[in-house]
């Protein structure tokens, strides 16, 4: 199999997991914060602020793995494609999220998938010309 049929796979599995996710109940923010509050013991107002970094490293992670996922499935030259494909996918999700009940969407979201899209992609495109360079 081609590396880059492994790329698209990885990728649209990792789209579904983020379609799970979504429609999942137990991944609204109130769930979360229980959770945090019943494992660490914290109180409301700490757990939440512990809950609100976990959710936006969390998209930051997900969304960057998409995007570099994208980035090796359209054979590496194409930064701004895997980027917009994965904006793309982020603001389909929030859209999708907005019709599950219990949940919000928010374009701040968009924004921080987006972003952290955009940055795994740079830091795997800087690394492989870094590795392409020093082999030559």
């Amino acid at each position: 199999m081609k590396k880059q049929t492994i790329w698209w796979i990885l990728a649209i599995i990792m789209c579904v997991l983020i379609y799970k996710f979504t429609a999942s109940p137990a991944s609204t923010g109130s769930n979360t914060l229980q959770i945090i509050e019943r494992i660490t013991g914290l109180n409301n107002e700490i757990a939440g602020v512990l809950n609100f970094i976990i959710r936006k490293l969390a998209h930051i992670s997900v969304f960057g793995l998409l995007g570099i996922f994208l980035y090796n499935a359209i054979q590496k030259n194409k930064l701004s494609i895997a980027w917009f494909l994965t904006t793309l996918y982020a603001a389909s999700d929030e859209f999708h999220q907005s019709l599950v009940p219990n949940r919000t969407s928010s374009i701040y979201d968009v924004m921080l998938d987006s972003g952290g899209a955009l940055l795994a992609i740079l830091i795997v495109r800087m690394f492989l010309r870094k590795n392409k360079n020093s082999k030559e």
